[in-house]
């Protein structure tokens, strides 16, 4: 930790000792001291030279310039019970960990995140992104209706086998990335055409299927569950269908960079360091490259995907924007990101429930991470108890949210499961309740199960005996 010297003369409040010949005027000597700065003696780095003396904080010398800093002089520190020593500005960008770390992460960000990619592409992203026209009719009036309708089965088995066959063909997609030969991006603009036509079908039992909560971490399952989310949102914030399916093709693109990351980092088994995170944003370039060779993609796609990982406060990659700065489409995908990492498990930290990953999305949007504009989209298309997930009830019933209702976050229309004594509800019409229109109240949102659940979507299982069971309970 390094802080910046405010008065040179002040008494040394560590009790500290000469290891050196004293020389106290030294710091003191004009515009010098605004050259130094209060530096922790764990964060100095063992084994290099340094250029100027180091000092205690009275102004006493400790070390004369030329001399190494060794792990015996920061022994002595400690007996002496010497926290913190004056380092000149310059020593102490190559002699401390967190100056030397962060002036490495900035040459990387500014290195990797600029160069290899074409100039017309440099240019738009310094002079700003395209303005986005949203004329014509909004995706929500095409939205069919079902009030406090159940899924129907038909339509839900429909709607799950393309979401199936979509995921199966972007994973081969992701596996041919590396060829010479790239996909033509009309295969992802029919891909989101398909997705289209679901939400506007049913927009909550898409969203169900699509967002259920399975152990699949794969690349794939993360960039259609965040183009299919990230629709939702769009269309929530009034976008038009042009619009709303160039989110979903950035969604289903963005993070393709990710296969040129080591496995190690990509899929670690523990938390991420400095240095490996400089390492996964690099996935930013290697995507935008790659766009870049594809053909018959809508303009913006490049430019949305270097953005996804933007943050209102300024403090994203890869080059820090604030606010309006980011693209509406790249902040509709970031909270979309959050959501799905936030409810898929890794190999180190299990996943949140959707109501738990709801309420940590609320946190971000305080921290200043995430556009509240957006956020609220996100839950009028889903509500705070996600399509999907399972709640208690002040009754004492379990039930499961089947839709979203509207602003009424905390209301949403839900189909129970279970009673008050836990005895299971038959799945009819009856079974369905607007919570806005009754005096129970969700009490508690229920943890994630990974098995098989009351209303089946077979295509997220892994098993395939366990898939034809569910196949053939749902006909019955």
């Amino acid at each position: 930790m390094i802080e910046q010297v405010q008065n040179p003369s002040k008494n040394d409040q560590d009790g500290s000792m000469p290891l050196a010949s004293a020389n106290p005027g030294s710091v003191n000597s004009g515009s010098q001291e605004d050259n130094f700065v209060l530096v922790d003696i764990e964060s100095l780095i063992l084994g290099r030279p340094i250029k100027f003396p180091v000092y205690d904080r009275s102004g006493i010398l400790l070390l004369a310039e030329g001399s190494i800093i060794t792990p015996n002089f920061r022994r002595i520190l400690r007996e002496r019970k010497v926290t913190k020593v004056r380092l000149h500005n310059d020593d102490a960008e190559i002699m401390t960990t967190t100056r030397a770390i962060g002036k490495l992460q900035k040459s990387s960000r500014k290195q990797h995140h600029t160069q290899g990619i074409s100039k017309q592409f440099r240019d738009a992203v310094e002079n700003g992104l395209q303005f986005v026209s949203n004329q014509g009719e909004a995706v929500q009036e095409a939205i069919v209706d079902h009030g406090n309708e159940g899924y129907a089965p038909d339509k839900q088995a429909e709607l799950s086998e393309k979401n199936q066959q979509q995921g199966e063909l972007l994973s081969q997609l992701m596996n041919l990335a590396d060829g010479a030969q790239k996909p033509d991006g009309e295969i992802f603009r029919e891909a989101t055409f398909s997705f289209l036509e679901g939400l506007c079908e049913d927009f909550d039992c898409m969203n169900a299927l699509s967002l259920n909560l399975k152990i699949d971490d794969s690349l794939a399952k993360h960039c259609q569950r965040m183009a299919i989310l990230g629709m939702s949102i769009a269309v929530e914030m009034g976008l038009n269908d042009e619009n709303v399916c160039r989110v979903g093709v950035t969604g289903l693109l963005h993070d393709w960079g990710m296969l040129k990351v080591p496995e190690h980092i990509r899929n670690p088994d523990k938390p991420l360091g400095k240095l490996e995170h400089l390492e996964l944003q690099k996935h930013v370039l290697y995507s935008v490259s790659l766009l870049e060779k594809m053909t018959g993609l809508p303009t913006l796609v490049p430019l949305v995907s270097y953005q996804v990982h933007e943050q209102m406060n300024g403090k994203g990659y890869p080059r820090g924007r604030v606010g309006s700065n980011i693209h509406l489409f790249a902040r509709i995908l970031h909270v979309a990101h959050c959501y799905v990492e936030l409810t898929t498990q890794t190999a180190y930290r299990k996943a949140l429930s959707p109501y738990e990953a709801t309420i940590q999305l609320f946190r971000y949007t305080k921290n200043g991470i995430l556009d509240p504009v957006v956020l609220r989209a996100l839950l009028r298309a889903q509500s705070l108890f996600p399509v999907g997930s399972l709640v208690m009830l002040s009754s004492g019933s379990m039930a499961r949210v089947l839709r979203a209702n509207g602003d009424l976050f905390a209301e949403p229309i839900v189909q129970l499961v279970q009673d008050n004594q836990g005895n299971e509800i038959e799945q009819d019409d009856s079974s369905i309740i607007n919570l806005a229109e009754t005096d129970c109240k969700v009490t508690q949102a229920m943890p994630i199960f990974h098995d098989a659940e009351p209303i089946p979507a077979p295509h997220f299982l892994k098993k395939k005996q366990l898939v034809e069971k569910l196949k053939s309970q749902a006909t019955h």
